[in-house]
């Protein structure tokens, strides 16, 4: 498990399985001669129109299309997937391919009508959602839009059902979604359906025990904090989590172990300095503390962690 400060937010690697079906890649490569191939597509789209086919004429401009998308001219290969699926408006990879290009050129809404298009055409369509999921990661990084976040978490729960042998990774990154979103109800199922197909997913253990935690389910965040332990014995963190349920059971010795022991295996962990040295406060070992605080006062703190310092400072009357 990866060692993280309060929260785990773990992420997963999305393959993104895109050679296939003459569709393009998601990630742009390097041009091929261009010319020769383009002229080649030209004879097929003249040939196409000469002729009175109409789906076979919007192949000709979806496989242009493709190419143009090869050589990295997205104009030209959203001009020719316009072309197709005004012949063709039942072509989903037409439009999964041309919302790729409005990503790459970041006409992200444009880019999302498409997906959402090519989705409703074939429901089953796991690269569509795919690169939607990618898309919508982006796009939430940095900005918690909900519905953006709620199409995320819904996206994870579709990949889940259409590729069962990856459902243990998509139903923790649906449950971390759903946790941003406040959803604990939700959020907690998912994570639940996480370890029911890994039940050794040491990330969505911790993660479901923060949440038993956060409603006071402590004898049940313990649990999993000890089964994650159990699999990761040097996840610092889940040392941490113990050591706060420790605490709030009255158990401060036991409390101060596991801060020790996520001390011992990260030594720059602000938490569990700040949380150790609160515990000693509370025990009459101000020198222990104090302590705690000269090593916390040699770190680069994160502001949000500063005030609980200084509220520590006060409390044992330290320089």
């Amino acid at each position: 498990m990866k060692q993280r400060t309060g929260r785990c937010v773990a992420c997963i690697a999305l393959v993104i399985v895109l050679a296939a079906c003459s569709e393009p890649l998601v990630e742009p490569r390097a041009p091929r001669t261009p010319t020769a191939v383009i002229d080649r597509y030209n004879a097929i789209v003249a040939t196409a129109e000469a002729g009175d086919d109409l789906l076979m004429r919007a192949r000709a401009y979806y496989d242009r299309g493709n190419i143009w998308f090869e050589q990295q001219n997205y104009i030209e290969a959203i001009a020719d997937y316009d072309r197709a699926l005004a012949l063709d408006p039942s072509m989903s990879r037409a439009f999964h391919n041309r919302g790729l290009a409005y990503a790459l050129l970041k006409e992200y809404d444009a880019a999302l009508r498409d997906y959402a298009q090519a989705i409703h055409l074939d429901p089953a369509y796991r690269r569509a959602y795919e690169n939607r999921v990618r898309l919508l990661e982006e796009l939430t990084a940095s900005t918690p839009d909900e519905t953006l976040l709620q199409q995320l978490a819904d996206d994870y729960g579709s990949l889940a059902r259409l590729i069962p042998e990856a459902e243990a990774p998509y139903r923790y990154r649906q449950g971390l979604i759903l946790v941003r979103l406040n959803d604990r109800t939700a959020a907690r199922e998912a994570f639940d359906a996480a370890i029911r197909a890994r039940p050794q997913h040491v990330d969505a253990l911790y993660e479901r025990a923060l949440l038993h935690y956060a409603v006071g389910d402590l004898n049940a965040a313990l649990a999993d904090l000890d089964t994650a332990l159990r699999l990761s014995p040097r996840a610092a963190n889940a040392y941490y989590a113990r050591g706060l349920i420790r605490h709030t059971q009255g158990d401060p010795r036991s409390a101060i172990a596991d801060f020790g022991q996520a001390l011992l295996l990260r030594p720059d962990y602000p938490e569990a300095l700040i949380a150790r040295a609160a515990t000693y406060a509370e025990q009459g070992n101000i020198t222990a503390a104090r302590a705690d605080l000269k090593r916390l006062d040699e770190l680069q703190l994160d502001p949000a962690l500063q005030p609980a310092r200084e509220a520590l400072r006060i409390r044992i009357n330290a320089p």
